[in-house]
This record gives C-alpha cells, structure tokens and sequence, in this order.
C-alpha cells in the first residue's frame, strides 16, 4: 500500500510544472511563445531590441478587470534573450484606460535600455491626450507612475510615435487635428521645446497623418507624414528633418507622382547617418516603390523612387523596406498578386543600389512563388547574412500561420520559405525587430486560445532560420 501511494505520489509530481519553471523560446513553430496568456482580447504588439540581447514586447489588453471595467490598457514585458519573461507573469499595465478601441502608438528603447512609450489616453478630466512614459528594464516608470502628458486639446489626437535621439532626449509625434505637434523630453521628461511642443501646420484645405517618428544624426529626428486633400483626393508622402533644437532642416516630398492607399501609412528605416530609407506602394497601378532621403535632404533615388517590378500587369501591395549601411544598399518586399476572381498572391523582392537601379532584375525576383493564399503583414528586417522577411499566409478566414525566408547580396535564398508558426489561427499585426545578438524576434495577434480572443504570441528566428534555443 505504501508503495502504491507513493507512486501515484510521483506520478503526479511529474505531471506537475515546476514552480521555478520559466517559458522560453520554442524551437516547434506549432508552439511559440505566449507573452502573456490570458482570456481577455490582447492586441497591436511591438517588439524592440533590449540592450540584453532580448526584446520588450507592448501591447493593448482588453482587461474586464480594469477600472473602468475592459477597456484597451496599454501592457508591456520584458523577455531576456532565452525569452525568458523579466517581469511579473502577463506583463505590467502601465495605463488602465476605458479606451473601447485603439490607434497606433509608439514603442523605442534608449541608449540606456530605458522603453519610450507613447499612446493615446482618457485617464483625465482633458478628454483624450497623449501620454509618453520611460520605461527602465526592471519596469519601473522614470517619468512618474502615471507618465507625461504631452498632448490635449479639443482638436482630434492620433497616431502617437516616439523615439529615442542620438544626444539622449527623447521625441514624440502626434496628429493634432490637422496638423502635427512634436515634443521633446530630458532624461527626467522635461519638456524641451516649449509648453506646447512644435507645430508642422498643413495648408490650407489639406490634412497631414503622422506615418512614423525616427532619430536621425546629431540629437536630429525624422518624421514622416501623409498629406492629404480631402477623402477622395490625392494622398502623398512627405518628410520633415527637425535639429535637435526643434528646427526644420529639410522638408522632402517622398512621393507625390500619383496617390497612396487611403488609409495606408508607410513606415521608414534610417540608413544609420541621419538619412532615412522608404517603401510604399501606390495606386493605379497598385506598384511599390522605394526612395533613399540623405542626410542633408537629398534624393539619391529619382524623384517619387524607383519601382520594386516594371511589371504593372501585377499588383505589388504592402512593402516592406531594410537597408544595409555597409554598402549602402536598399532592400524591398511585396506581396505580389495576381489580379483575377480567384486569390493568386506571392512575395517577390528587389535589390536597389546607391542611386536607386534596380539589381535583381526589371522584376525583382520571386521569394514564394503564387499560392491560393492571401499574403498579409509583410514585414522585413536586415540581417548580417541578408535581408529576411517574415509573412503571415491565409488560405482561408482565420486560418493563417506564419513564413519565413532570407536572401543574401545577390538574391539567392539562403533560408527557403520555412515555418515560423504553423499552428493554424487568425494572426494580425505581425512586427518584426533584429535583437543586439542578431537573432529576429517576431510578435503577433494570435487567436489560437481556447476562448478565440487573440493573444499575443512571439518567436525567435536565429541567423540560420532555426527557431528556440
């Protein structure tokens, strides 16, 4: 009898997780990290490199707990390189907000290793503002337990950025109305350009849309924004250079030789020397572009970029853009469709030298060949070995996994389209960032939980494509 009891006594200590036992990076791509499994509805992940080698993942969470009850609260956590988490289990809640839906918002760390957070919020008697936080690595707040407001206002708030400068300050960007204001904070978030920030006004009879906020050269930032004339008018991109003391040092048209997507706010990459490297896709045709701005407001491309494939008979949507500073190339991707009743979609990519010729041939070469299913949330970063993009697959409704693939200098796939996630879900708003070490981390909206509620899901791809530790 002794020995019988004891051995169900063992049993069920084998089947019981170790209290000390810590999530990590997943080598299966049917598993992947959950960041912070919970029944609530969790959203918008960033990811960014810590200076450990890991990542800090942010995220909105829908938490019924919050007061108010639910509600997007702005979440974050903080992973170790083995991605192990280095905060409380399900992440911290920086902000509990009423907030019944979301906009973008901005994530950076610092030279420090401090994360810059910037969103929009309704915690006070202002209505909606703009909120930024510092962030330390062991989560503390360093700019107060409820962060800097740096916005309000009755006119409209949103897309809140934020960045890190060279010189150690830290800048916002935010729409305001149809305008956009910037602000500058010091270490202890003091404001640096004035109570109410700088205004980027727009002319008369258009609006501007911040697109994205980045540190250029000597304490410098780059923004970049969409200029629009109305619903139905022309929707082109621009981008302004501020100093460190606030002042415009060029102001560049991206694109205007046609019109974006309504709606569609590209993203950008710096080159590392205080210029800033684009990619976005117009329509009619629907064919994505590149442009490289130097440090002094140069175009090194021709005017409104270069095309990523001459072959207009395609759609070439949702690109992504890297770029090496080693040789000054520019990389994009795409996701290459086939117009017709029936979905025919791909990747392709192109290489583009200094001055913006193409190098992988007048249409770019093919990454995943044509499939049935739609490609959403192409993302893209630069690697040592090449450029590597990341992709989410959807056969049908809810049905997606995640692909991979890395190309070295001269087009030739190092990594062939190799799995990621291949557990069968809805996924959204794939980001991707490269960590301090060079391994890929990558972050998703993942719907797999047991209540369908997305959750947020991360993997780590190392430099040769293998997945976990």
């Amino acid at each position: 009898m002794k020995n019988s009891s004891l051995a169900v006594a063992l049993a069920a200590l084998l089947l019981t997780p170790l209290s000390g036992a810590r999530a990590q990076w997943s080598s299966d791509p049917m598993v992947n990290l959950a960041v912070a499994p919970k029944p609530e509805m969790q959203v918008q992940p960033k990811v960014r490199p810590a200076l450990d080698g890991g990542c800090y993942i942010s995220w909105f969470d829908d938490n019924p707990k919050g007061h108010p009850p639910y509600g997007y609260d702005v979440y974050m956590q903080r992973l170790d390189a083995s991605g192990v988490a280095q905060w409380v289990a399900g992440g911290i809640r920086f902000a509990d907000l009423g907030m019944s839906s979301t906009q973008d918002y901005g994530l950076d760390v610092d030279a420090s290793g401090n994360a810059l957070l910037a969103f929009l919020d309704d915690r006070n008697r202002h209505g909606i503002s703009v909120t930024v936080m510092m962030v330390d690595p062991t989560g503390a707040q360093l700019w107060g337990n409820g962060g800097i407001m740096v916005g309000k206002g009755t006119q409209f708030l949103g897309n809140p950025k934020i960045t890190a400068t060279s010189d150690g300050f830290a800048v916002a960007g935010w729409i305001n109305g149809n305008n956009l204001t910037l602000q500058k904070m010091d270490a202890v978030g003091n404001r640096q350009w004035g109570p109410a920030g700088i205004t980027i006004t727009a002319p008369a009879g258009l609006t501007y849309s911040m697109a994205d906020l980045h540190a250029g050269d000597n304490g410098s930032v780059i923004v970049s924004f969409v200029s629009a004339a109305g619903f139905s008018g022309p929707k082109y991109l621009l981008a302004d250079k501020l100093s460190s003391t606030g002042a415009v040092v060029w102001a560049a048209t991206v694109f205007d030789g046609g019109s974006l997507q309504f709606g569609n706010f590209p993203a950008f990459v710096t080159d590392g020397v205080g210029g800033a490297v684009f990619g976005w896709y117009e329509v009619s045709p629907l064919q994505s572009r590149a442009q490289h701005i130097r440090a002094d407001g140069s175009e090194a491309f021709p005017h409104n970029g270069t095309p990523g494939s001459t072959n207009t008979a395609d759609n070439q949507v949702n690109p992504s853009v890297s770029y090496d500073p080693a040789t000054g190339s520019t990389y994009l991707f795409w996701d290459e469709q086939l117009p017709g009743p029936f979905t025919n979609e791909g990747i392709s990519a192109q290489k583009f030298n200094t001055a913006g010729a193409v190098q992988w041939g007048a249409t770019g070469i093919v990454v995943q060949p044509f499939t049935s299913s739609a490609v959403i949330n192409v993302t893209s970063v630069f690697t040592a070995a090449g450029p590597s993009v990341v992709w989410s697959s959807e056969p049908a409704f809810a049905q997606d996994t995640i692909m991979g693939a890395k190309l070295n200098a001269s087009g030739a796939l190092i990594c062939p389209p190799f799995a990621v996630s291949s557990f069968v879900s809805s996924k959204s708003r794939l980001d991707l960032t490269l960590s301090s070490s060079g391994v890929t981390f990558a972050a998703w909206s993942d719907g797999r939980t047991a209540n369908g509620n997305p959750n947020i899901y991360a993997q780590d791809i190392k430099a040769d494509c293998t997945l976990g530790q």
